[in-house]
């Protein structure tokens, strides 16, 4: 057991953990749902676009804008350029991550002096869906509170709904389709399939809804004002529009709910003067209110409607008219402390002696209690499909200042604070018209949009002239970074149109699948007779070597994996060729040791000095692969870069598996009647 090293077993644990990431898909399918394992099985390995198939969109981003409004002799206008791709860059990463497609690379490529954006979408179904909104304008634009104005939209918004609820009325069966095809005008529409209960929304027609048929769909428009909704992933937003609904299917299910202790009763109110919620009509002091009511307890109860009667005729509490004094049933807190203390104590059909609040003398009669406790009861639950018509008013305007008349935005830090600041400059044009926003909208806001999309609106304090202006962060203030943000979005939007789609290539999934199924089958193929000329040249060595080959598979699969690198016929090139040099590194050991045993040398002390002799070899090959994936990284297009990472990833690992690995296993035979078998050892033990 001393020849099993620490190390081996360390090895060992190691790769066997990362086997189990590293297996396919279809044997995990039977982990039990605890966390390293659910984790261990949602691992999967990312293929790029030559894999997996589907679209790259190739747009150039036009910087002659740069050119034109700043001195090519700055040196910040490189900078100035550099940040407007930073920006570019970001949006349409936002964008592609609005679309839903998984696995989306986004990288920037030079081309010469012009700067292009990659998008490769594996997978993508609607490519001019894709375009239209990957593509569209990036638009600086800045807006003001408008009034709220919105009866046209409604009158558009009203029409179209009108219209999809007789089709899916005359069509329940294709209702998801009706929803899925249905456009509004200036309204967004919103499919939400299967949400189980029912929605706050449909709160005043749960009646009539849970009387349809399963399938059937509700014959009136439902109108919802301002009502919070919770979405799938916990956002919670306020909505304003028009519903049609159809219902899905219907259960009843036992519910139990927790009863908490109450009581019903009545009471007299004898009021004084002062007294909290006491009318200007009532003058008597408190020791006329206390005899009052002492005087009204005294009168005898024989009859069961006489406290009735005594409430509407001297009560000073209005339910004494309306209610005969009845309060209802209430809970602990809800009446004042000294009314409950007496009301809780009570048994039904007693009659209190005199209780003091702050609102005067009472006499309280018990009518009713309900335990503490349990109740099982039936409650009914649905699940539903829905369209929403969004019928919310935007509350930005245009003011007609955009990117156009807009020069750059950068950093800086406030002299008197010392935080982080974004300045912005406009051209001539642009400035008269800030100057007149910003007379305008002193203590208003003026927002700012790229994109169509709100990133900031500042307040405005006083008017700016000259065209430049300072905005500081508000609550909480800006970060360094969340400024840089700011002024490369607004960098992004002074452009009136930054990308141009310059390429388009689509590549079928089939195509994809046949390349991924070859490269596996030529690198297996590679693997197996890589194995087979060690094992048959150096034996037990070579077997050895295999098995560290092994290792080598599970760690690549493993990194693959948990880091989300894409996997390219270039990256799987990459691999393959590591695969080569890490035979190699094992070939230069194994001669060297070899070359000892045959000298005479013991088996430790050759495996020893092979490593030693072979260290330098295999070290200095490496590096100088490892400084050309470096420098083809750095200066390679993305399928040069795909290659490079992933022959550098796997010259790490093959010099890990050939130096560590194969060294422990080796070391296993140390003193063993193997180590002195010539045939075993490829023929390296000199005769005696």
């Amino acid at each position: 057991m001393k020849r099993f090293s620490k190390g081996l077993g360390l090895i060992i644990v190691a790769t066997l953990l990362m086997a189990v990431v590293a297996l396919p898909a279809r044997y995990k399918t039977g982990f039990p749902d605890v966390p390293v394992l659910s984790w261990a099985k949602n691992q999967q390995i990312t293929l790029g676009l030559d894999l997996q198939g589907g679209t790259q969109l190739d747009y150039r981003i036009d910087l002659r804008s740069v050119d034109e409004k700043n001195n090519d002799d700055d040196p910040d206008n490189d900078v100035i350029a550099q940040d407007i791709v930073n920006g570019v860059l970001n949006t349409i990463e936002e964008r592609v991550n609005g679309l839903g497609v998984s696995e989306a690379n986004i990288y920037v490529e030079n081309f010469g002096d012009e700067k292009h954006i990659m998008v490769e979408l594996p997978g993508i179904k609607d490519i001019e869906e894709a375009k239209a909104t990957v593509g569209k304008t990036i638009q600086l634009e800045f807006k003001e509170l408008g009034n709220g104005d919105n009866t046209e939209q409604v009158a558009a918004v009203q029409t179209e709904a009108d219209l999809t609820l007789q089709e899916a009325l005359s069509e329940p069966e294709n209702f998801v389709a009706i929803a899925e095809a249905s456009v509004t005008n200036d309204g967004k529409i919103v499919f939400e399939p299967n949400q189980e209960g029912f929605a706050s929304e449909l709160s005043g027609n749960l009646a009539a809804i849970g009387e349809l048929e399963v399938g059937e769909v509700y014959p009136e428009l439902i109108q919802e004002s301002g009502n919070f909704v919770v979405s799938s992933d916990g956002q919670i937003t306020q909505r304003q529009g028009l519903l049609i609904v159809q219902l899905d299917d219907k259960e009843t299910r036992e519910n139990t709910i927790q009863i908490q202790e109450q009581v019903e009763a009545s009471h007299i109110l004898i009021a004084y003067e002062g007294a909290d919620g006491a009318t200007e009509e009532i003058t008597r002091s408190e020791e006329e209110a206390l005899e009052e009511a002492e005087r009204i307890l005294s009168e005898p109860q024989e009859d069961p409607d006489a406290f009735n009667e005594l409430a509407v005729e001297f009560s000073d509490d209005p339910t004494g008219q309306a209610n005969e004094g009845n309060l209802d049933f209430f809970t602990r807190g809800e009446m004042v402390e000294e009314f409950e203390a007496a009301a809780f104590e009570m048994e039904i059909g007693d009659i209190s002696e005199v209780v003091e609040s702050p609102f005067g003398y009472h006499i309280i009669k018990v009518t009713d209690r309900i335990e503490e406790g349990e109740e099982v009861v039936d409650e009914d639950y649905v699940t539903y499909s829905q369209i929403f018509y969004d019928t919310s008013a935007d509350p930005w305007v245009s003011t007609g200042l955009d990117g156009s008349k807009f020069n750059y935005a950068s950093t800086s830090y406030d002299p008197y604070t010392g935080a982080p600041v974004v300045n912005i400059q406009f051209d001539n044009e642009g400035a008269l018209m800030f100057e007149e926003l910003t007379e305008r909208l002193i203590d208003s806001q003026l927002a700012i949009f790229v994109g169509g999309e709100l990133i900031s609106a500042p307040a405005i304090n006083e008017k700016i002239i000259g065209g430049g202006a300072t905005i500081s962060g508000g609550n909480p203030p800006f970060t360094l970074q969340s400024a840089i943000n700011l002024a490369n979005d607004l960098n992004t939007g002074a452009i009136d149109a930054p990308i141009i789609l310059s390429g388009q290539y689509t590549i079928s999934a089939s195509l994809g699948a046949d390349a991924l199924s070859l490269s596996i089958y030529a690198g297996l193929i590679g693997l197996i007779a890589l194995a087979i000329f060690m094992v048959l040249y150096y034996r037990l060595m070579g077997f050895f070597a295999v098995m560290a080959l092994g290792v080598y598979s599970v760690i690549i699969l493993f990194v693959l994996k948990t880091t989300g690198i894409v996997m390219t016929l270039a990256g799987i090139a990459g691999i393959i060729l590591s695969i080569g040099m890490a035979v190699d590194a094992n070939i230069l050991i194994f001669e060297r040791s070899k070359e000892e045993l045959r000298n005479g040398a013991s088996y430790n002390a050759a495996i020893i000095t092979g490593f030693e002799r072979a260290w330098s070899s295999i070290r200095d090959s490496n590096v100088s692969s490892l400084i050309t994936c470096v420098i083809l990284f750095g200066f390679g297009n993305s399928i040069i870069k795909g290659f490079a990472l992933m022959l550098g990833i796997g010259i790490l690992v093959s010099m890990f598996t050939a130096i560590y690995v194969t060294r422990a296993l080796l070391h296993t035979l140390s003193g063993t009647k193997v180590s002195k078998n010539r045939f075993l050892l490829g023929g390296g033990v000199k005769k005696n």
